[in-house]
């Protein structure tokens, strides 16, 4: 089935690849509304949490981390500082390092809901149902290879290869 980004999600090579895999794998249409973030997206979609009733604290595995983004609404200034620095540390979101893709569920019934879950398990990818607000949050494990690089850096070094042999 086919799957349809919001406008304003941002998506590479390797997610869009993903997705075509993983929207191939589903019976239903999917919404994708996230997908690479800067920091400042990032710690906008953490406020976004806040502001919906979302405890920070529960979602995010370091607590020191969530508590300053807590600690700093609102001031997204001060937060995508955090972000960025939490980043540059290694950490934070999979969105951050282009490996997260988040898919729309509030249109979905608790089947479909599942059928996704098990497609991103089926791909040795890491699933998590986030309800505030109501999404799939996916974790890629790794980046996919893409073809066409692979098959074009090949013929360069063949060229090269070829160039190295006539100049001999």
């Amino acid at each position: 089935m086919p799957w349809t980004p919001l406008d304003s999600v941002v998506l590479d090579w390797n997610l869009e690849s993903w997705l075509d895999d993983f929207s191939s794998r589903v019976s239903f249409p999917i919404v994708v509304t996230s997908g690479i973030r800067t920091p400042r997206k990032q710690a906008q979609a953490m406020f976004t949490k806040i502001e919906l009733g979302d405890d920070l604290l529960k979602i995010y595995k370091d607590d020191t981390f969530a508590q300053k983004i807590i600690d700093s609404y609102p001031n997204l200034d001060k937060a995508e500082r955090i972000v960025s620095e939490y980043a540059k540390a290694g950490g934070g979101s999979s969105h951050l390092r282009g490996m997260g893709v988040d898919i729309r569920t509030r249109d979905l019934s608790e089947a479909q809901k599942q059928e996704l879950v098990q497609a991103v398990k089926d791909m040795g990818d890491s699933p998590l149902l986030e309800s505030t607000p109501p999404h799939l949050h996916i974790t890629l494990k790794k980046k996919r290879v893409q073809e066409t690089n692979l098959r074009s850096l090949v013929l360069v070094l063949v060229l090269i290869g070829g160039a190295v042999w006539t100049l001999k």
